[in-house]
Order: C-alpha cells, then structure tokens, then sequence
C-alpha cells in the first residue's frame, strides 16, 4: 500500500515539472538502511524538471511551482528557466516562502498571442521568512502569475517574491529545528530559538542545524541572547567516526574566549540535540584536535536546560490559608516562614527557583514577598492596589504589571523590598489593561494577557536587559482577541503556553507554540465539563490545574496524565492556587 501510494505521489508530480526521488541526508541507493546514523534523516527529494517544450500557460505555472520547491537545486537553476529575463533580474526568491494546502484551481484569463495571466486560488496556511520564522497564516489566496510568449514558448513574466510550498513540499523538504543561544547576561542556561529550514542534499540535517546556528538568532529573541562562537567561525562539515561526532570548524574559532568555552560546547550539545544522543561529540579546526583535543558527552550540559526545572519539580499548592508542598501521599506540609504560618492572608502565589521564596499578592497592596525558610516574614517588594498575580524570572527578581490610572498600566520588577524598577513597554501595551503577566522560565519571554479595546488576548514579548533595567519588546500576539474569556496563562516549558479560555458554551485548556504562534499539533487538552477550571500551572510535561468548588467537592487540584488523556486527583479538601517554581 506505502509503495502504491508513493508511486501515485511520483507520477502526479512528473506530470507537473518535477520527480521525486527518496533519499537522507545526502544522496543514497533506493532502500538504504539508515537506521544505525541518527546524522542521516530519510526524505523524500524532489528533482525539479525544466519547462517542457509548448508546455501551456497552466502547465508552466505549475512545473515553475514544483520547480521552487526543490531543494536538490539550492540556486533554483530550474526554477529560473521559467522565466523571463526580466523576472528573473526582478524575482527574490529568498525573502519568504508561502506555505498553501497543496490545492489550487486556476483560471487563465485576458489571453492573446503574446500575454496571458494564470491567476491561482488556493488556500494559505502559513509564511517562512528569510530567518526561517513560521507564522500560521489561514486565508484565501489569490495569486496572479503573467506569462509572456518567448520565442514560441510561454514564460512567466510577472509573479510574486518568494517560493511556493505545498504542506506536504513542507514536510518532505523542511525540517523545524530547535536552536540554543546563551542569554545575553552570561548566565548558565540556554534559551531556545526555533526556525524551519530546507534541508541541504548535499549536507545533510546536522550541518544544516549547526550551520543555521552560527548564522545567529532571529530577529524576535535576538536582543536577549549572545552566541558562544566567534563572528569569523564558519563550519567546515560534520562527520562521524564510530561512536564520535566530529564538528570540524575553520579557523575562525580560534578565536573564541576562553570563558565561552562551556557555553559553545552546550550550544552544540543542545542545537544537535536527538542526532548525537548516547554518542561523543569532538571538535576540531580544519581537521586538527582543539586546544589539545576537545571532546565531550551531551549529557554533561543537561544543566543548561533552558527549563531549568529539573525533571521531577516540586509543586506546590494553597489550602487553609497557607502554601503547602503538594506530596505524593496524602496531604502536603506547610512549606516553611511566614507562607505556611497563616499569618497574613494572601492569595496568587509563585515560587522563585530553587523552592527558595513565595510571592503573592496580599492584604490588598501590592507584591509580598516571604523566604520559604522557618522564621521568616512577609515584607512589600512592590507598592500598588490594581496589580497583576507576581511571576519570578531566572534572575531572583519578582514582575508584576500595575494599573495605575484609568488609561495607563505600568510594569515592575524587583529584587528586594522597597526598590522595584519601572520597565520600558511599548506605548500599545500601556493603554491596555494586563490580567496576568508571566516571565518564561529561560527568563527571556513574557507573556501577558492584556485587553486594549479589542477584546482580551495574549501577547508575546522579549525581556531585554541591560544591567538591572529591563524592557518588553518584540511584542507579538499569540491568541488574538476572541470571543469569551482569556482565564489563565502559564508557561509549561521554554516554548509552551498552556492557555485557559472560556466562551459561551465552555471552558478550554490549550497548549501554544510561542515560537510559531499557533496550537501545539491542534492539541487541546480535555477537560471534565462538570468541573470549572479555577487555576492552572505548567511544568514540562505536566499539567495542574485547580477546580471551583461545587455540590460534589470544595474543590481540589487535579494533575492530567498526558497518555491516558484523564485528570488525576492531587488534592482535595478545598485545595486551589496549584504553582511550579518560575513559569
């Protein structure tokens, strides 16, 4: 049946300019087995054809569309014989990539001897710009294409920049990877930036990912991080010798400091990621051992998770008017100081990294904050009536938005009591009112659930920091102005959202790709339409959320099991407010 149907796929494309061939990384015999090197991806190449001769207006467009959509012919050299000699001086293939669902109807139109236009009608579904940043895209499109008569043969002379890809071109052709760049404060972490590039026949994935790597951040993150290697270091190629990968740079990483060592080492590590599990990693320069021979095992930079949660996080809960340690037997301990002692009522925890502190918004004014050790008390970090629930970054410091006038909102942090510092938004943002803000746990995000007029909506932006002041910008939205309510946020891991919302009918629970602005593989996550979803928390691979109280319990706080899609109870006995540190 796969070979009937693969079969069909190649002679459906041949009739439209090009052919299709199966290969991985770089070219290999029909049936290979690969399977022993994870550097080697099986996919499906497509071999662009030229324009046939007399081919018609229609099948000109069309093998010119097949043609973009090869990646066995890096120069679109193909691509280019469809057209003119002024379209081709005009066309910039390279600025972005229209991504359609592989149907199109086309209706020729004004013809003559000399001129004609096929105008195509399909239906987008997303964009790739020249960073290789997705962005969903759902319309209805309507291309024009001109084609001019040359010589007796039609050639196209008017189209758009760019190239087409249908969503399978995508999934043949493309591969989404996951790039790791230090923050631009130097401390120890990665933080996570993911684009979608063509795979190189030629190369194959690795050194397209580590290639993409060097060539630096995309525009939205790039403010906040830094990268290891030196501007001059250029890749020579990536091979494999036994159980080592060997990364064999040019001389340009001689220059690297020394104290950027551990940092582009966990680059490597992280960016190849999948490819290079259980196996050594070695760097060289133009095939000679690195300052005395450089090798390392993956596993050793898994403290540069950009999570930095480790893999069984402590969670924490409210119940009784303090924060309890949520255990996996029975009730949880008060944690320790002034958070488990009930001194002060206070609701909307968050847990800095660590388990070290509590932050909550209390006694009607502002942000408190209390050390989770015996003795302690709660003191004021951020003055304010109309805040925002407190979200602790990375760094120790605590952030909240604040109303301050019927027309202004303004945003804090703060590392202590009494001196928070004013940070920098975009003017947009301080007219709209914020219900919640939440820092990712890289510490490079934030999150915001803002309304300016439109309807409530969640926005996207990047921390950039310089000393201790810090600024919003990049700003995005991710979850556009909807009917209903936006609930709840929280960051599951370094680019997950889960989203709470709320319409006339019911509630929903989602995760989004902050990083590509759309639901993670449409993925929703069941919930029990008996129970109203109060509050939720996030940590990778887990979920918590916490139920309103009704006629068949006061509530409780219900962990989902992702394999069985079901919620689990944690705790019950009027039990809400579930938290992970940071997120």
């Amino acid at each position: 049946m796969w070979t009937k149907r693969l079969l069909v796929a190649v002679v459906m494309l041949v009739g439209s300019g090009c052919a299709i061939v199966p290969t991985s990384g770089s070219p290999r015999v029909w049936g290979e087995d690969t399977g022993r090197d994870t550097l080697s991806q099986p996919y499906v190449r497509i071999i662009a054809e030229p324009p046939r001769k007399d081919a018609e207006p229609l099948d000109v467009v069309k093998g010119f569309l097949a043609a973009t959509a090869s990646f066995d012919d890096p120069t679109l050299a193909v691509a280019r014989l469809y057209l003119t000699s002024e379209a081709l001086r005009k066309w910039k293939p390279y600025d972005t990539a229209q991504v359609y669902d592989g149907r199109f109807t086309a209706d020729p139109v004004s013809t003559d001897d000399k001129n004609t236009t096929v105008r195509l009608k399909y239906e987008s579904q997303a964009t790739i710009d020249s960073e290789g940043r997705f962005a969903p895209l759902t319309s209805a499109g309507d291309q024009p294409f001109g084609l001019t008569k040359i010589n007796g043969q039609w050639r196209i002379s008017d189209l758009p920049d760019g190239r087409w890809l249908s969503s399978d071109d995508l999934k043949r052709a493309y591969r989404q990877m996951d790039l790791y760049y230090p923050p631009a404060t130097h401390v120890t972490g990665l933080v996570l930036d993911r684009v979608w590039e063509p795979i190189d026949p030629s190369t194959g994935v690795a050194e397209t990912r580590v290639r993409r790597l060097l060539s630096g951040p995309t525009k939205t993150i790039r403010s906040a991080v830094a990268s290891a290697f030196p501007l001059s270091a250029k890749l020579n190629r990536i091979s494999v010798e036994g159980n080592t990968v060997v990364v064999d740079f040019d001389s340009g990483l001689l220059d690297i400091r020394s104290d950027q060592m551990n940092a582009m080492k966990a680059q490597l590590a992280w960016t190849l990621g999948d490819l290079v599990a259980g196996r050594i990693i070695e760097v060289r320069v133009n095939g000679e051992p690195f300052r005395g021979g450089l090798t390392f095992k993956p596993t050793e930079w898994n403290a540069y998770d950009p999570n930095v949660l480790t893999s069984s996080p402590d969670a924490f809960y409210m119940q009784g008017g303090v924060l309890r340690l949520a255990s996996e037997k029975g009730p949880g301990d008060p944690v320790g100081g002034a958070a488990g002692q009930g001194t002060m009522p206070f609701t909307d925890p968050a847990v800095s990294a660590q388990s070290q502190r509590v932050a909550a918004r209390a006694d009607g004014n502002g942000i408190w904050v209390a050390d989770m050790v015996a003795g302690s008390q709660w003191q004021q970090w951020i003055k304010g009536t109309d805040v925002t629930p407190p979200s602790w970054d990375r760094y120790g410091a605590v952030w909240t938005a604040i109303r301050v006038s019927d027309t202004e909102t303004q945003v804090f942090t703060a590392v202590g009591p009494g001196n928070p510092h004013r940070v920098t938004i975009p003017p947009d943002l301080t007219g709209a009112k914020f219900k919640a803000l939440r820092v990712s746990r890289d510490g490079a995000r934030v999150a915001m659930i803002v309304d300016d007029g439109s309807g409530p909506q969640v926005k996207i932006g990047t921390i950039v920091r310089s000393g201790i002041a810090a600024g919003i910008q990049e700003v995005q939205s991710l979850v556009p102005p909807r009917t209903g309510l936006i609930n709840a946020i929280a960051w599951q891991d370094a680019a997950t959202l889960l989203v709470l919302s709320k319409g006339k009918a019911s509630q929903e629970l989602a995760a989004w790709s902050v990083l590509e602005g759309e639901k993670e593989n449409n993925q929703t996550i069941r919930l029990d339409p008996k129970s109203d979803i109060q509050s939720i928390a996030g940590a990778p691979d887990r979920v918590l959320a916490s139920t309103e109280p009704d006629q068949d319990n006061a509530g409780e706080v219900r962990l989902y099991d992702d394999t069985k899609g079901t919620w689990v109870r944690v705790v019950g006995d009027a039990a809400t407010a579930p938290v992970y540190p940071l997120g």
